[in-house]
């Protein structure tokens, strides 16, 4: 792990500068496109005199199929699987902590959260965690940045590469700096909302 004073190098801030233009998502990036602009590349979106619209594909509607235990053949309900509870992501965070065999007092205190807030996300394992807070998780665990992705998408979240503050902590994951002030420094240096 790298540390980093509490004044980053200026060119430490070119460099992050860079990475952000570089990955940044915009609208353009998705499809979109202006009414005077026509692509065969975005099939679901059509320009007319309004503006862009959504074209919807045909679909049948569910409550037209009527379905029933007699109606499907046996060999298909036999390959039938019913879903299964995925970990919350208080269950991901615990297992990632005794995997790594590490105390939980120097997770809370590195993720710079209150030992309260840790002790309930231990004893109610749906507790849902703010993004923040989940993201200062991943960044204690020093994780990668798949398992970060992984672990946030347990509390439905995701980092956004649309997203200033969510890009600063990319990088910095990517660049296995793990320390909250840095990017929270570097992150209001891009005028971005703290985690």
């Amino acid at each position: 792990m790298r540390h980093f004073s509490k004044t980053l190098s200026s060119d430490f801030y070119e460099d992050l500068k860079q990475y952000i233009e570089d990955n940044r998502y915009e609208a353009s990036d998705y499809g979109f496109q202006s009414t005077h602009e026509k692509s065969e590349s975005a099939p679901f979106f059509k320009s007319n005199a309004q503006g862009i619209v959504f074209e919807e594909p045909e679909y049948v509607p569910l409550k037209s199929i009527k379905l029933t235990k007699a109606s499907v053949p046996k060999e298909l309900l036999d390959d039938i699987c019913l879903p299964v509870k995925e970990p919350s992501f208080c269950e991901s965070m615990l297992k990632i902590i005794d995997e790594k065999g590490l105390k939980d007092s120097a997770v809370y205190k590195k993720a710079d959260i209150d030992r309260r807030l840790f002790s309930k996300m231990r004893s109610d394992l749906e507790y849902h965690p703010s993004k923040n807070t989940a993201t200062r998780i991943c960044l204690a665990l020093e994780l990668d940045i798949v398992q970060t992705e992984l672990l946030l998408e347990t509390a439905g979240y995701s980092l956004s590469l649309s997203d200033t503050s969510d890009l600063v902590v990319r990088y910095f994951i990517e660049h296995e700096i793990f320390d909250i002030i840095s990017v929270n420094e570097a992150i209001d240096y891009f005028s971005g909302r703290l985690i």
